[in-house]
């Protein structure tokens, strides 16, 4: 480990984990570092596993760019790997006068992103789409592109992907000082010894400001935004057909009644300014009948069956809505702040920008060849917190892959 990386990334995270997946297939060679005991373990493990479309981020926002790349990429990507995904597509209902007066400024919106296939629907589309929707929407929106994939075996397989191509992934690794020796090469101190890198991208989350300031290049501060959320069974699958979405506001999409990738209806996430970077484990019980109010009044028939598993998520958020993709040219450091709710969506896009500053920005060429094959992942669970990808063990850290993958017997002993 004494040699120089052409890139060192901290942070385990789905950004990390796509930055190392697509770095490494285009040649460089890559060290990843993660703190915690295992990858995909703060913000990312607390994500919805849905996969927007990009119709409401700001025009002109790198956030917009990268979920459009990302939408080009990754569903071809997630068949090669032979992960699995769901294009369930999203209705957006209007539940009154006000909130009906607002659609078309959605629809413009998504129309000047190029999203020619956002429809509207008349009232008998809609109860046919959605038989089991309350009664007295007053209009409704169809956007197809929008799906839903596995949140945590996703970017685990990125990560697998880039080590069966000579990456290294190291986790319980706290990054703890960053400097640049004479040379400009970067030695990046941390709690298992100095690792050194011609580049390091800073994808460390929650903490990216604190990274930031290690190297002195700090120039936003993170916000943290709690969401939470409730799981039902399986058994509810046939209680919608798409994921049914509220008018969004200037912070957020609302909150979301939504399948997984397994078919178990999810409601949330909920909005929460938080100073704490870390996630509460249980959801107060105030919490939870805010959002079953919401199950109710939206899809009432999700009252007559039990929430079977509570989660949260903490998300970096920032004091502006776009990302912060700061190249810090005469420093090789880049910085990738501020990647909220929309991180999974846009992940493959970040990285495809990432491979462009590598060359454009830092002049740096990779090590190595290129490698752009895919082969099939080998998966199999152990159990309800262990996965098998090929030969090496994995932790299970997101509550919708281990409730999904398993029945009432095993969520009774989560």
């Amino acid at each position: 480990m004494e040699s120089v990386f052409d890139v060192v990334i901290i942070g385990g995270g789905v950004v990390g984990c796509s930055q190392v997946f697509t770095l490494t297939r285009l040649g460089y060679r890559c060290l990843l570092l993660e703190k915690e005991a295992h990858l995909v373990s703060m913000a990312s493990s607390g994500n919805s596993g849905m996969l927007h479309t990009g119709f409401d981020a700001p025009l002109g926002s790198i956030e917009l760019a990268c979920i459009l790349k990302c939408q080009q990429q990754i569903l071809p990507v997630l068949k090669s790997l032979g992960l699995p995904y769901s294009k369930i597509g999203a209705t957006m209902v209007a539940w009154n006068s006000q909130q009906k007066e607002k659609l078309p400024q959605v629809m413009r919106k998504a129309k000047d992103a190029n999203m020619d296939d956002v429809l509207e629907l008349s009232l008998s589309q809609l109860y046919q789409r959605e038989p089991h929707l309350a009664h007295g929407a007053t209009a409704a929106l169809w956007i197809p592109r929008e799906a839903v994939i596995d949140p945590w075996l996703t970017p685990i397989s990125f990560a697998h992907h880039a080590k069966s191509l000579g990456a290294k992934v190291l986790t319980s690794t706290m990054v703890q000082g960053c400097e640049q020796d004479s040379q400009g090469i970067w030695r990046v101190t941390t709690d298992r010894g100095i690792f050194r890198g011609n580049v390091v991208i800073n994808s460390a989350g929650l903490y990216g400001d604190v990274v930031d300031k290690l190297a002195g290049v700090q120039k936003f501060r993170i916000m943290p935004r709690l969401g939470q959320y409730l799981v039902y069974g399986k058994e509810t699958k046939s209680l919608i057909n798409s994921s049914i979405l509220p008018i969004p506001t200037e912070k957020t999409k609302g909150v979301i009644i939504f399948k997984s990738v397994y078919d178990n209806v999810i409601i949330g996430p909920t909005q929460e300014e938080t100073e704490k970077r870390t996630t509460p484990v249980c959801l107060s019980q105030q919490t939870v009948n805010t959002l079953l109010d919401h199950g109710r009044v939206s899809v009432p028939s999700l009252q007559s069956h039990p929430v079977v598993h509570t989660y949260s998520g903490t998300r970096p958020a920032t004091d502006t809505k776009d990302y912060h993709v700061i190249p810090h040219i005469d420093r090789n450091w880049l910085t990738l702040g501020g990647i909220r709710s929309t991180g999974l969506s846009s992940c493959l896009g970040v990285a495809d920008m990432v491979g462009k500053i590598m060359k454009e920005k830092f002049c740096l060429e990779p090590s190595n060849s290129p490698n752009m094959h895919l082969p099939t992942v080998d998966i199999s669970f152990t159990n309800h917190r262990t996965a098998m990808l090929g030969s090496e063990e994995y932790t299970v850290t997101h509550p919708i892959t281990y409730t999904g993958k398993f029945d009432r017997k095993a969520w009774a002993n989560l």
